[in-house]
């Protein structure tokens, strides 16, 4: 084993970790037949040497929350408040900035089922504000967590192929069946209490976190906080399962990208979003309401990005894509955050939505 490379037997703890929950070493290590000491020590060998990070990825649907999709640019010399505004609405999950032609942002809100006119108005008043020369907003479906499978690693040399031919022949064989958080749901229902929302908060943050110390800053029984995460978290679906991030290209210089990807119909599209869902350079998905789009969040060793283009290119011509459209994400400025938990009381979501207008004014000074 190269300490400083991934093998196939790490590859198999990672699958494991992203299929059975990290919450369990000794369980997952017993589902891959491997002594529970030897998976810790790999564990923690990925840990260190290639930054693994644990997290939960919440089923917002279930939260009564609906993910909005946002790209705007900025007018010229207004980047920084263009950045400020998009956080005055509290809401927002992930916001980053991404290189091209003008200073352009692209951000991740969830906003509550009641609120989402309010949300609209709220952009619209980033446009009227001059902030921002265009904004475009789209409503998705919560987004799908890919972890990292074997598929597409060459145990020989140990490193990542990528044969992006084979990939365009396997499309049109894929099945149609998509995960749950692919398909729009019809309702929008909040199944959880305050303390559901606050193991959700600290599971986003570290999702091996142990029910003793979410116990401890909630001033909470320990087998209380156990009781709701079995009963609650796991039996009223608000998990939609955990992401297991590490950077597995290793030292190879590396973009980060959202892509907008648009079908001629609904088949083409289910076809293609399940080939993705075992590829490495691949971390989230999402589906826009409404249209046949996916949202994709992927990750590539620079020197294969003009080989995936080429391959976009080779299934348009083939009728297995209509078109795309992609933004390069700045990775020194992205920020995230976990739910918003501190707007949650008596079994609701507060939303002033007069508050985040006169916040925006006050930006645009």
């Amino acid at each position: 084993m190269h300490r400083d490379k991934l093998d196939r037997l790490d590859l198999e703890i990672l699958e494991a970790l992203g299929r059975y929950g990290p919450r369990n070493i000794s369980r997952v290590a017993k589902k891959i037949e491997l002594h529970p000491e030897t998976f810790r020590k790999r564990f923690q060998r990925l840990q260190s040497l290639f930054s693994l990070h644990t997290g939960a990825s919440i089923y917002h649907t279930n939260l009564g929350l609906k993910k909005a999709f946002v790209k705007c640019r900025a007018t010229p010399g207004s980047g920084k408040q263009l950045w400020n505004c998009l956080k005055a609405d509290g809401y927002w999950l992930y916001l980053s900035s991404c290189y091209g032609q003008s200073e352009t942002y692209y951000a991740i809100y969830g906003i509550p089922i009641d609120h989402t006119t309010e949300f609209k108005e709220f952009l619209e008043t980033i446009v009227d504000l001059q902030i921002t020369e265009r904004i475009d907003l789209d409503w998705s479906t919560c987004l799908h967590t890919i972890n990292l499978t074997g598929n597409w690693f060459d145990s020989g040399p140990q490193t990542w192929i990528f044969p992006w031919q084979r990939w365009i022949s396997e499309i049109p064989n894929e099945a149609r069946n998509l995960p749950k958080t692919l398909v729009e749901p019809k309702h929008f229902p909040q199944k959880a209490d305050w303390i559901d929302v606050m193991i959700l908060k600290e599971l986003e943050k570290n999702a091996m976190v142990t029910f003793r110390d979410i116990a401890k800053m909630l001033n909470e029984p320990a087998n209380k906080i156990q009781y709701h995460f079995h009963r609650h978290v796991i039996g009223k679906d608000l998990l939609e399962g955990f992401h297991i991030s590490l950077r597995h290209f290793g030292e190879s210089t590396v973009d980060m990208f959202c892509f907008t990807f648009n079908f001629h119909d609904q088949e083409t599209l289910e076809r293609f979003a399940s080939s993705l869902l075992d590829k490495p350079f691949m971390y989230g998905l999402g589906k826009a309401f409404g249209k046949d789009t996916l949202f994709a969040h992927a990750y590539f060793p620079r020197s294969e990005f003009r080989n995936f283009v080429d391959a976009l290119s080779r299934m348009i011509s083939k009728g297995l894509l209509k078109s795309y459209r992609y933004v390069i994400e700045d990775p020194q400025k992205r920020q995230r955050q976990t739910i918003s938990y501190e707007f949650f009381k008596d079994k609701s979501w507060i939303y002033d939505h007069n508050e985040h207008i006169k916040r925006l004014h006050e930006l645009a000074i």
